[in-house]
C-alpha cells in the first residue's frame, strides 16, 4: 500500500476518489451547500482523470527517440522515392523526343544516352557519353539528336564512349542540299567550328547552292542513314588556299552544350556503300 502512495498519481487519484466517496454520502442529505461542493469536486475530479490519463500517454525519452529514427528513415525513403519518380519522368521525356524520330523510321534502333564528360582540350568539342559496347554501340555509329547529326562515335570501351563531333575535320559524311539536289561531304573546319558551325565541302563550282537551304545525309559511304539532317546553309565561301567553294552550315543543335543524344545502333542499309551516282531527289 506504501508503494501505491509514493506515485504522485496515484495520490492524487486516490484523494479525488476519497472526496467523491464522501460528498456523494453527504449528498443524500439534500443540503445545497453539500449539493454545490459535489458539482465542484466533480468538475475537478475530471480535470484530475484528464491529467492522469494524460500522464498515462507520456512517452520515456528512448521511446520517443526511437519514434524519431522511424520517422527520419521514412522522410529519406520518401525523397529517394520523389527522386526515383522525377528520375522516370526525366526518361520518358528524353524518349518521347525521339518518338516521331523512330516512328518515322521504324528500321532505327536507338540508344538514348547522357553527356558525362567534356574534352576541353579538343577545339571540336568532341564528349564522352554514358554507354559502349555492352549496350551494343559500336565504332563509328552515328551520334544524333530529335534537330539532326552531331556525330559518330570515334572510341568506345565497356560502359562509355567518346564522340566525334560534326564541328571536326574528321567526321565526313556524304550530304546533299534538298533545295538544289547538289551534293557533297559535311566535315568541320577549325575557321568556324568556335561559333559551332560546320562545313559542306567538294561541292560543285556550278551548284545552286543559297543560304537557307537545308542540308542533310545522303546515305552514300553506308556509315550514316540518308535524310539525317545536317542543319541549315549560313552563307557561300571560297577557301583561300585552293579556292574551292564551299557552304557554311549552322546545325540546328548546340553542339557545344548538348546534353542529351542517341546513338544509333542500326538501321537499313547499314554498311552498305550507296553508288556515288545514286542521288537524293528533292
Amino acid at each position: 500500500m506504501r508503494e501505491f502512495f509514493a506515485d504522485k498519481n496515484r495520490k492524487i487519484l486516490a484523494f479525488a476518489l476519497a472526496a467523491v466517496i464522501a460528498v456523494s454520502v453527504l449528498g443524500a442529505t439534500g443540503n445545497p451547500i453539500v449539493a454545490s461542493g459535489f458539482n465542484f469536486l466533480t468538475k475537478g475530479l475530471s480535470r484530475v482523470s484528464a491529467a492522469v490519463t494524460d500522464a498515462a500517454d507520456e512517452k520515456t525519452y528512448e521511446e520517443l527517440l526511437e519514434e524519431n529514427k522511424k520517422l527520419t528513415k521514412e522522410a529519406a525513403d520518401l525523397r529517394t522515392q520523389l527522386v526515383d519518380y522525377y528520375d522516370l519522368k526525366d526518361e520518358n521525356a528524353r524518349l518521347w523526343k525521339y518518338y516521331n524520330l523512330t516512328k518515322s523510321n521504324p528500321d532505327y534502333k536507338i540508344l538514348p544516352s547522357r553527356v558525362i564528360r567534356r574534352d576541353s582540350n579538343d577545339e571540336f568539342y568532341s564528349f564522352t557519353i554514358d554507354a559502349g559496347t555492352t549496350s551494343g554501340i559500336k565504332l563509328r555509329d552515328p551520334v544524333l539528336t530529335e534537330n539532326g547529326l552531331i556525330g559518330f562515335v570515334s572510341s568506345v570501351t565497356a560502359a562509355s564512349s567518346r564522340v566525334t563531333t560534326i564541328l571536326s575535320p574528321d567526321l565526313q559524311a556524304g550530304a546533299i542540299d534538298k533545295k538544289s539536289s547538289a551534293d557533297g561531304v559535311v566535315s568541320g573546319k577549325a575557321a568556324v567550328s568556335d561559333e559551332g558551325l560546320t562545313t559542306l565541302t567538294k561541292i560543285d563550282a556550278n551548284a545552286e547552292i543559297a543560304a537557307g537551304d537545308i542540308v542533310v545525309t545522303s546515305g552514300i559511304g553506308g556509315i550514316y542513314p540518308p535524310n539525317l539532317i545536317v542543319g541549315k546553309v549560313k552563307e557561300l565561301k571560297i577557301d583561300r588556299y585552293d579556292a574551292t567553294k564551299y557552304a557554311v552550315i549552322k546545325p540546328y543543335e548546340d553542339i557545344k552544350r548538348v546534353t542529351d543524344v542517341v546513338v544509333l545502333t542500326d538501321f537499313k542499309n547499314k554498311g552498305q556503300v550507296k553508288p556515288a551516282s545514286e542521288k537524293e531527289t528533292r
